[in-house]
C-alpha cells in the first residue's frame, strides 16, 4: 500500500476517527434532528387535521347559514303575506265605512230636501191663499157688500186649505 501512498496507520488512525465522528453525531446531532423531525411530522399532521376539521366545521356552518336563511325568507314571505291579506281585510272595512257613511250622508241629504220641499210647498201655499185673497178683495170689492165677501173669502180659504193639507 506504500506504492500507492496510503499508510496503514493514517488510515486506521482515520478510519478510528470516522467512526468516532459517527458515532458521536449520530448520539448528539442525529437523533435529536431526527426526533425533532418526527415532532414536526406530527405537528403538520395536526395541522391538518385541524384544516380538516375546521373546513368541515365551516362547511356545517354554511349548510346552517343556508338553512337559517332560507327559513327566514320563508318566514319573512309568511309576514309580508300576512300583511297583505290585513290590508286587504282593513281595505274592504274601510271600503264598507265609506259606503255606510255616504249612505247614511244620502237619507239625511234626502231627509232635508224633503223637509226643505214640504215648507216650500207650506209657504207656496200660503202665498198661493194670499194672493187668491188679494184677488178676490179685489174682484169682489166693487160687486159684493162686506159681509158676502167676508163669507165668500172664508168659504174660499177653507176649501184651498182642505184641497192642500
Amino acid at each position: 500500500m506504500d506504492k500507492l501512498g496510503i499508510e496503514p496507520k493514517l488510515l486506521i488512525a482515520q478510519i478510528i476517527n470516522f467512526s468516532i465522528i459517527v458515532m458521536v453525531l449520530s448520539k448528539l446531532l442525529y437523533k435529536p434532528i431526527l426526533t425533532m423531525l418526527e415532532k414536526r411530522k406530527k405537528e403538520i399532521a395536526e395541522g391538518l387535521q385541524l384544516t380538516e376539521k375546521m373546513r368541515e366545521e365551516e362547511e356545517k356552518f354554511q349548510q346552517k347559514k343556508a338553512k337559517m336563511l332560507e327559513t327566514t325568507r320563508k318566514e319573512a314571505q309568511q309576514i309580508i303575506e300576512e300583511a297583505r291579506k290585513q290590508a286587504k281585510e282593513e281595505e274592504k272595512e274601510i271600503i264598507a265605512d265609506a259606503h255606510t257613511q255616504v249612505e247614511h250622508m244620502l237619507q239625511k241629504g234626502k231627509a232635508e230636501i224633503e223637509l226643505q220641499r214640504e215648507h216650500m210647498e207650506k209657504e207656496g201655499h200660503q202665498s198661493a191663499v194670499e194672493l187668491a185673497v188679494a184677488m178676490s178683495k179685489r174682484l169682489l170689492g166693487s160687486v159684493l157688500s162686506n159681509e158676502d165677501k167676508h163669507k165668500l173669502i172664508q168659504r174660499h180659504i177653507k176649501e184651498l186649505e182642505s184641497v192642500h193639507v
